[in-house]
Order: structure tokens, then C-alpha cells, then sequence
């Protein structure tokens, strides 16, 4: 079990049946932003060492539960996730899960760009604050500057950090 789900995550390793078992099972998920109901009651195992696809039309709920299982609606202040998802038989939505690690362990790649809902200049600097990278405002700043150059976006963002990440095409 990866690191992310506990200190006595070992024990799930130590099964004679582990190959057979789902590597993530979800159960009873429901996700709603607000008052709206985006997932109701979805249950499914997704087997280990398998490609899976999730195949349905625009606006379904597909991203939406990916996004569940790797914590990333966590980040949307209106979103709230009810239910169980499992990964190696541990919920990921326990207190103990250091989310930082099981999003490490469950990457996400997105057909467009998938900002979070915060400024453009949150959405650099995120993932190196939550590793620790960032001491000062100096060091955020050049980050965001750096990254945005190398990504060949700094002349088109440099007047808007503080816009929404949303925006961006």
C-alpha cells in the first residue's frame, strides 16, 4: 500500500489473494458542488494491473470522479464527497491519508487545462508550496515567472497573475 494510506498500511501486502482484489473500489459515491448533485451513488471496482476507461458523454461525471480519487476536488471549497473510495482497501478520505503523497501516487493527465480555482499565480506555486520549495515571496515569485517562461506563457499572464487560473485557454 502506498505510503499515503497509514502506518500499518503493510498488512494488505501481506494477503495470498491480493493480485484478485480491486486495487480501488468506490462505494456508495455521491459528490456534490453546493446544492447540485454531480455523482449519485456510484459503485465500482477498478481492477489492479488493468487499463480501465470511463466512456460517457460531456458533463456525466467522469472527471468528476477521477478528480475524487486523487483528492482534487479537496480544493474546491463548494465540493463536498460522501461515500467510501478505497485504494488497496484503505478510504482515501480518512483523516490519516496524507494527500499530498496519494495524489503523488495517483497522477492525474487532463485533455485540457484543469487550473484549480485560483488565481494563475496560485496555480504555479501550488505544487511546489506543498513540497516544502517555497521560503519566501522571492522565491514564489521567481518560480512563477520560470515556470510561466519555460511554458512560453509569461508574456501573455505577466499583467493578470492575480486573475483567475480558470480563464486561461
Amino acid at each position: 500500500m502506498p505510503s499515503c494510506c497509514g502506518k500499518n498500511s503493510n498488512a494488505a501486502f501481506r494477503r495470498t489473494d491480493l493480485a484478485k482484489e480491486p486495487i480501488i473500489t468506490a462505494r456508495d459515491v455521491n459528490v456534490f458542488y453546493g446544492k447540485k448533485q454531480a455523482l449519485n451513488g456510484i459503485n465500482l471496482d477498478i481492477p489492479r494491473n488493468k487499463v480501465t476507461s470511463l466512456i460517457g458523454p460531456s458533463g456525466c461525471g467522469k472527471s468528476t470522479f477521477l478528480r475524487s480519487i486523487n483528492r482534487m476536488n479537496d480544493l474546491v471549497d463548494i465540493c463536498r464527497v460522501e461515500g467510501e473510495i478505497k485504494l488497496e482497501g484503505k478510504n482515501i478520505y480518512d483523516k490519516d491519508v496524507d494527500v499530498v503523497a496519494l495524489r503523488g501516487h495517483i497522477g492525474m493527465v487532463f485533455q485540457k487545462p484543469n487550473p484549480f480555482p485560483k488565481s494563475i499565480y496560485e496555480n504555479v506555486v501550488y505544487g511546489p508550496r506543498i513540497h516544502g520549495q517555497i521560503k519566501s515571496k522571492d522565491d514564489a515569485d521567481e518560480i512563477v515567472e520560470t515556470s510561466l517562461r519555460r511554458a512560453g506563457l509569461w508574456d501573455e499572464v505577466a499583467g493578470r497573475l492575480q486573475e483567475p487560473g480558470t480563464g486561461l485557454s
